[in-house]
């Protein structure tokens, strides 16, 4: 699934717009950064209600395509700015976390996928 997409399923809005529409191959949901550290995938949308500038350091690390924030969540001006620098795009979405990950079902390639 493209990232535009999994945007349009969230009703995500966009606060650092992407420059492009990759293909979204895994989503990693998580409030703990240290789980988000140990994902060996690729292609990756990173779906948090944490909205500090950690996240978007942290989906730097592992490459991750894009970031959402749920439950209401604004991001803070630094995350923001850090993004826009690392040119990572940023959406929000009103959807609780759980809400996010259900409307993305069928996101993945292969959905029952984990790592070793």
């Amino acid at each position: 699934m493209r990232l535009s997409e999994c945007c349009r399923r969230i009703q995500g809005h966009w606060v650092v717009e992407p420059t492009d529409d990759p293909v979204i191959k895994d989503v990693v949901v998580t409030d703990l950064m240290s789980d988000v550290l140990v994902y060996d995938g690729d292609d990756a949308l990173l779906i948090t209600s944490l909205a500090t500038d950690q996240v978007i350091r942290t989906a730097d690390i592992v490459d991750a395509r894009a970031v959402c924030l749920t439950n209401r969540k604004k991001p803070e001006p630094g995350m923001q700015a850090l993004a826009e620098r690392q040119g990572i795009p940023l959406c929000t979405t009103t959807m609780s976390t759980y809400g996010a990950c259900v409307a993305l079902a069928g996101c993945q390639e292969n959905p029952f996928h984990e790592s070793e």
